[in-house]
């Protein structure tokens, strides 16, 4: 094997590799030779087709399969002989893969080392130790949302016409020019009747509809609407609605707290109020992670590898793709989307990137490391939440990969507590949660029917 090595900058690396002639006859007979064993061609017994045979039926795969082996197997090692350790794997690009007459392998493997680092500064950080309340009026609000989220739909048998707020059942279909804009005929749903839930004015068309009249609406749209395929149009909306419902509240009551798995309405608004604060503790102590976490990055500047922050990016513009279309947005729309965030998301590529690398190596630095037992835990108790998914998150914990991937994650979270543990603690201002907390859990929940 000959290997030569480019430095682009100080962190790129490029090898070229060349594979000898010799060792690529060597894995070439051993692929014929296993090949040979398990195929059967007519005319010949199992393990005796020739040679000449097996390459004019299986070349081509057989060539390939060795290419991918060689190719994993030189590059692997030609990264350990230089003491070579790339941030992320390397880029492959093939340049010479003759395997029939000369017999000759060349590629190249491009990949950014990480750097070294010396994480310093992050031991008696200031930071403030603050306390955190739940308002009355938050507490309400948390039990409102459980009031809705345990609402009945009732149909309704004395009114046909459909109000605002009501849920109907009815098809709804778009005309351009006279013409349904979608091939597939429209079937009936249960919707909201409200511009919250209805989007690009739908809800229009059905208020003040008639039972199983349809009833029409027409709506232009803006040349710079976000749904390309409505804008600078005038499309008409035609809905027929079958059933009208409306939304009915329970009582908030001991009946009610019940339902919700405790024993009164006083036990329940206890535990909401003990689950809102215990929450905001959460989102208090997270703010000061990263608060430290930002001090620590910006103690210690660092060369980002082109590749990690490439990496980070794609990741990043992934997520904020299946993110939107999850929202409704079509996938042409989701793209574009992404393209006018690309400057936003490159700057948290580069900050994600930036905190992984100090992280990592102040729990290279401090010898952090998270042992099989705590990885068992972790993976025993994320299984137990899943749920109906336990099965699935079994399996997907089974792989190494994953395994690993969350043994990393947990060791990052280890680093950072080690960061709280150095920390200097000042008192500081009663915090009280003004936006909407997250919601308590539900213990045994019910719908009412």
């Amino acid at each position: 094997m000959n290997v030569n090595i480019e430095e682009p900058n100080s962190l790129r690396r490029k090898l070229t590799i060349e594979v000898e002639p010799d060792e690529i006859k060597h894995e070439l007979d051993r692929a014929y030779n296993e090949l040979k064993r398990g195929v059967v061609l007519k005319g010949f017994r199992p393990g005796h087709a020739p040679r000449n045979l097996l390459e004019r039926f299986f070349g081509e795969q057989v060539r390939g399969e060795v290419v991918q082996k060689l190719v994993e197997e030189y590059t692997k090692k030609a990264l350990e002989e230089h003491d070579l350790k790339p941030v992320v794997a390397p880029e492959i690009v093939t340049e010479q893969t003759d395997l029939q007459k000369d017999l000759a392998l060349k590629f190249s493997a491009t990949f950014d080392l990480r750097p070294t680092i010396e994480v310093k500064d992050y031991e008696g950080l200031k930071v403030p130790e603050s306390t955190v309340e739940v308002t009355d009026e938050q507490v309400e609000e948390a039990i409102e949302r459980f009031r809705l989220r345990q609402a009945t739909l009732k149909k309704i048998e004395d009114r046909t016409i459909v109000e605002e707020g009501d849920y109907a059942l009815a098809s709804v279909e778009a005309f351009e020019d006279g013409k349904p804009m979608s091939p597939n005929k429209p079937e009936d749903r249960l919707v909201e009747v409200s511009e919250r839930a209805l989007a690009h004015g739908v809800h229009e068309a059905l208020i003040g509809a008639e039972l199983n009249k349809e009833m029409k609406s027409s709506k232009t749209y803006p040349d710079d609407y976000s749904q390309k395929e409505l804008a600078g149009k005038t499309i008409e909306w035609r809905a027929t609605p079958k059933e009208i419902y409306r939304r009915e509240l329970p009582t908030v009551d001991d009946d009610f707290a019940k339902d919700l798995g405790d024993e009164n309405l006083e036990a329940f608004r206890t535990r909401v109020r003990s689950e809102l604060l215990a929450h905001a503790k959460q989102e208090a102590d997270a703010r000061v992670r990263q608060g430290l976490l930002d001090l620590v990055i910006e103690r210690n500047p660092v060369e980002l590898p082109e590749s990690l922050v490439a990496r980070e990016l794609s990741a990043m513009e992934a997520e904020l793709h299946q993110t939107l279309e999850s929202g409704g947005l079509s996938h042409d729309d989701a793209t574009e989307r992404v393209k006018q965030s690309a400057d936003d998301l490159k700057t948290r590529a580069e900050k994600r990137a930036r905190t992984a690398l100090i992280v990592d190596a102040l729990a290279e630095q401090e010898k952090i490391e998270i042992n099989d037992e705590e990885l068992g835990d972790r993976v025993a108790a994320i299984v137990t939440q899943s749920g109906r998914n336990r099965d699935r998150a079994a399996e997907f914990y089974r792989k190494e990969e994953s395994r690993e991937a969350l043994r990393q994650s947990m060791r990052r979270e280890k680093a950072l507590d080690f960061i709280l543990s150095r920390a200097q603690r000042e008192d500081a201002p009663t915090e009280s949660r003004q936006d909407a907390p997250a919601e308590p859990r539900e213990e045994g929940s019910s719908e009412r029917k």
